[in-house]
């Protein structure tokens, strides 16, 4: 005697095999995105210089967002207006290059070179600390107050940056004593 069929149908093996592979590839993806991201991240942290070896950067976190681009434009302005000339710069570093490529080396020329480098960024460090104090001093008092509670606590968040370790190498512990 033969069991009558059920009504119900069974999915075919092919539907089954298709949903899990499916199912696989999605898993996949999704691993290589957060493992693809996370090394992104990393590698991108270390192509920039510290925050601390920046001019005023403690200073320019500090400002408000509307100030901080009001103190970009104000620099920018006056590079355009000064004797800030990037093209300039840009020469000496193909001239640098060229002298690093010849022999017999001429470390005059490098040393000429760099020290012009050097001067041309000291200029365009004093532009923008001269822009910057700028905005300090037209502040009111109360926007100063403001200010410096701001700039204490970028001071203070960055003593307490873990990724970093401090020079002895031991971590730095997030609470003060």
């Amino acid at each position: 005697m033969t069991e009558p069929k059920s009504e119900l149908p069974t999915p075919k093996p092919r539907r089954l095999t298709r949903a899990l592979l499916i199912g696989s590839l999605a898993l996949n993806l999704l691993i290589i995105g957060v493992v693809g991201g996370a090394a992104i991240s990393i590698r991108g942290h270390g192509s920039k210089p510290p925050v601390s070896d920046r001019y005023g950067s403690p200073h320019i976190k500090a400002l408000t967002f509307d100030d901080k681009r009001e103190v970009g434009r104000a620099i920018r302005d006056a590079y355009r207006k000064g004797d800030v000339d990037h093209r300039a710069d840009h020469q000496h570093y193909k001239e640098a290059l060229a002298v690093l490529r010849t022999s017999p080396f001429d470390e005059a020329a490098l040393r000429d070179l760099v020290t012009t480098l050097d001067q041309a960024s000291e200029n365009r460090r004093k532009v923008a600390r001269e822009v910057l104090l700028q905005k300090i001093l037209s502040m009111s008092d109360a926007e100063r107050a403001a200010y410096a509670d701001r700039l204490q606590e970028v001071l203070e968040k960055g003593h307490k940056n873990k990724k970093h370790p401090s020079k002895d190498g031991k971590p730095r512990s997030s609470k003060q004593p």
